[in-house]
Order: structure tokens, then C-alpha cells, then sequence
């Protein structure tokens, strides 16, 4: 085979690959998140964690950026009746240094957690069911990835 046909043959196979790779590499990283109930009594506030992790080399913004135009990570709830927040608690942010910034990024990750106090009406009963939504945008130190959510719900059953 001449060199001109095996260049031919090669082409395609090489194209395929340059194509895959990019596209491998920008593959979205995703929070998993995982919810907790540390405790739940009705007429009493309620503690719940959201544990949160992102692969090893990713990190988010925290609750409240340095810059305000990089996307804050925000826990949303949707309380049902009966039930009300009272406080979301981020952890402390870590300080990011990145070439070509003054200042360095307040960031979370790999691994944090986010604890809910909330309050359970007196005379609530039964299984209820929290809803949650973590709303964030994942980056590496070269590049961030489009906003992204991650769905959850506490389940707390109460007993009279």
C-alpha cells in the first residue's frame, strides 16, 4: 500500500478520534448530593444536611462569590405546609488563587456540607416530604462548565 493510501485509510480514524476527545473532556461534572435528617420532632426545629461531592479536581462557587458576577451556589427548599426554614447554613469557603485574578476565588469543594434548621409546626404529624433543589456551577482551574441543578427531598416522618 502507498503511503498516500494508507493516509486515506488513516483519515478517517484520526478524525473520529479528534472529534470524541473534546467532546469527552467536556463532559459536565455533576454534584451527588445526599440528603440527611440528623433530627425531626414536631414543634421543634428540625436539623438536615445535604451532603454534597464533586469529583476530586472540581470545585464551585460559594454561597456568596468574592466577584459577584460568577454564579453563587444556592439550596433552595420547598417546605410543605406545617414546615418552615429557618436558617441554611454554607460552609466557610476555601480561597482559590487563579492566574491572571488580584484577588482569589471563594470556592466549595470537593466535598461540603449544607445544614438546614427548620421548623416543624406544633401538631405536625405523619411523613412529610422536603423537597430540594442545589443550584451551582461546577469548574476545574482551566474551565467552568454551564449552571447546572441537582434535585433532592428530605423525607421526615413525625410522630404525635
Amino acid at each position: 500500500m502507498t503511503n498516500l493510501a494508507s493516509a486515506f485509510i488513516a483519515w478517517p480514524a484520526a478524525l473520529a478520534m479528534a472529534v470524541t476527545l473534546p467532546a469527552a473532556q467536556s463532559v459536565r461534572p455533576r454534584a451527588e448530593v445526599t440528603p440527611i435528617v440528623d433530627s425531626a420532632e414536631a414543634g421543634r426545629n428540625a436539623q438536615v444536611v445535604l451532603q454534597v461531592r464533586l469529583p476530586h479536581d472540581v470545585h464551585v462557587q460559594a454561597n456568596q462569590p468574592k466577584d459577584p458576577s460568577l454564579i453563587a451556589t444556592v439550596l433552595t427548599l420547598e417546605p410543605p405546609p406545617g414546615v418552615a426554614v429557618e436558617e441554611i447554613t454554607y460552609p466557610p469557603p476555601t480561597d482559590l488563587a487563579q492566574v491572571g485574578r488580584a484577588e482569589p476565588l471563594a470556592v466549595l469543594g470537593p466535598q461540603f456540607r449544607i445544614e438546614v434548621r427548620l421548623r416543624i409546626a406544633e401538631g405536625t404529624t405523619g411523613d412529610l416530604v422536603v423537597p430540594a433543589v442545589l443550584r451551582y456551577q461546577a469548574c476545574t482551574d482551566a474551565v467552568c462548565f454551564p449552571p447546572a441543578r441537582a434535585t433532592t427531598e428530605w423525607r421526615l416522618h413525625l410522630v404525635p
